[in-house]
């Protein structure tokens, strides 16, 4: 099987010979991970499901709104096609580096303890109005953010 037929099957499409993610990755699949420097199977991992991809900006944006615990304003992934979320932070947010400089992806998670399990802690987890949510990295640098829902966990 050639390369090309391989990242087919995996849900990559090759496109003007770079690879890129399929956009299923904005529906609700569900996708087992595992940190790069854990050695436990992803089987063994909490079963995270995609939730939406954060774009730090420094531009106004339609319909934000304000998170008074990171002084940042947010886009609503929900209404966005690719669930973006678009994060302007206020010059006096207490949030630096990663998680103010990059990108991140979430996940949505029953418990962000078992799902931060060997990850570097960015941001401890926080009532973010929708959901309490935590910011880690990867041991390969990646931003990554765990999302529990009150209704995930029988409490809404």
């Amino acid at each position: 099987m050639n390369a090309e037929n391989r990242s087919t099957r995996r849900g990559f499409l090759r496109a003007g010979g770079a690879v890129t993610v399929a956009s299923a990755l904005a529906g609700s699949a569900v996708y087992r991970v595992r940190a790069a420097e854990d050695n436990t199977s992803s089987l063994e991992r909490p079963t995270m499901e995609f939730d939406h991809i954060g774009i730090v900006t420094t531009e106004k944006k339609e319909d934000e709104t304000y998170v008074t615990a990171t002084k940042v304003w947010v886009t609503n992934f929900r209404d966005h096609p690719y669930h973006v979320e678009w994060l302007r932070f206020d010059p006096d947010s207490p949030v630096t580096g990663p998680v103010r400089e990059m990108p991140h992806v979430a996940y949505r998670v029953k418990s962000i303890a078992q799902a931060a399990e060997g990850l570097k802690v960015l941001l401890e987890p926080f009532d973010a109005g929708m959901a309490v949510v935590g910011f880690y990295q990867t041991g390969d640098g990646a931003v990554v953010e765990f999302m529990e829902y009150p209704e995930d966990n029988g409490s809404g």
